[in-house]
């Protein structure tokens, strides 16, 4: 990523949506765009996540180049996981949700298109249960590994009891 010129440019969320819309159908990729709060939002189908944001990442119009973060939601009946993106280049921001079955969720990991998504992504799976496929280290960030189920998970419930602490030998 290079920046030339950086200067503050007004955004219309119609050109962003016009833009993105055009450059998805010519990969088959359908989206659902809508705005809320200021935000614009894109829903995609999850089995093409990887394939999007390597569209919206590589080209040079659109040069999504900055993931920001990434997270889930719990809604009970399904999970969601969005993604918050940024173009430096045109000052453009996206929000693309993917939706994920409750039972098994699972989602094509995206760590080789924005590397700055393996924490992300490992943190999202450590709380919600979220199986990133094709992750290259999955494993545990945060909790001691002994829990029952995702704590950030709405069915998670809280047991009070005590419990030893044994550090881990080091830290990763």
């Amino acid at each position: 990523m290079e920046i030339i010129e950086y200067t503050y440019k007004e955004v219309d969320k119609k050109d962003v949506i016009a833009a993105i819309e055009k450059k998805a159908r010519g990969i088959s990729i359908e989206t659902n765009f809508w705005e809320s709060s200021g935000q614009l939002f894109c829903e995609i189908d999850r089995k093409e996540i990887k394939k999007f944001c390597s569209l919206l990442n590589k080209d040079t119009e659109l040069s999504f180049e900055y993931l920001k973060c990434l997270t889930a939601v719990d809604y009970l009946e399904y999970l969601e996981v969005v993604y918050f993106l940024y173009s430096f280049k045109n000052n453009w921001s996206i929000n693309i949700k993917v939706k994920l079955d409750a039972e098994k969720p699972s989602v094509e990991s995206i760590t080789s298109v924005y590397i700055g998504a393996d924490w992300h992504e490992r943190e999202t799976a450590e709380m919600f249960g979220i199986d990133f496929k094709g992750h290259p280290n999955l494993k545990t960030l945060l909790l001691a590994g002994d829990e029952e189920s995702p704590p950030l998970r709405k069915s998670f419930e809280i047991e009070w009891k005590a419990k030893e602490y044994i550090p881990p030998a080091k830290f990763e």
